[in-house]
């Protein structure tokens, strides 16, 4: 890796980004390799699409591959232009969509089952009825088994809006965070 992307620029970046739209990005800084570690380590084994939602600098995406899903079945949505070309240049191997998470439904019309939803979304900090599409859309996405896996700093649900078809699997906490996080886990039972 060269200077330019090792992680001490990365996080200056985030923080950057931070900066230039707090409610969008919804951290000071990027996810920690224990919280992208647990997360990925939710992912259920299988077939089928895993798709990362807010995926910012890629640490939750370097833990995916780690984990040993493959690049052909990880597909990444981000929304801001300079974490795409950021990613695009550190995963070249990965199809990364310069997108809102809003029209994902549209975006994965094409795309085959969907094996889990991994979301670094700042679901808090979005206007709500962003929130909302974003959560409603899910079903359309998902076959039954699929996991939706988001994050938040608040350790209470940050998915109040989510469908009844999501059935809520056990949280986990990550103190090795800044700040500390709490993950949620929900089973889509269709």
């Amino acid at each position: 890796m060269s200077r330019s992307s090792g992680p001490v620029s990365q996080a200056w970046h985030f923080t950057r980004e931070f900066l230039r739209d707090p409610q969008a990005i919804g951290a000071l800084f990027p996810s920690s390799p224990f919280l992208a570690r647990r997360m990925a380590a939710m992912v259920p084994e299988g077939p089928g699409l895993v798709v990362e939602l807010g995926p910012g600098m890629g640490p939750v995406t370097k833990a995916l591959l780690a984990r040993g899903i493959d690049a052909q079945d990880l597909l990444l949505v981000e929304q801001a232009p300079s974490m795409v070309r950021h990613l695009r240049h550190r995963f070249p191997q990965l199809e990364i969509i310069e997108g809102d998470a809003v029209e994902l439904q549209t975006i994965l019309a094409t795309r085959g089952q969907v094996r889990a939803i991994v979301s670094s979304l700042p679901l808090r900090t979005i206007p709500k009825e962003v929130g909302t599409r974003i959560l409603q859309q899910l079903p359309g996405i998902s076959r039954k088994g699929t996991v939706f896996i988001q994050f938040t700093y608040h350790f209470s649900s940050s998915c109040q809006s989510l469908p009844a078809a999501f059935r809520r699997g056990r949280p986990a906490v990550v103190l090795r965070n800044l700040p500390p996080a709490r993950i949620d886990q929900f089973i889509f039972h269709g």
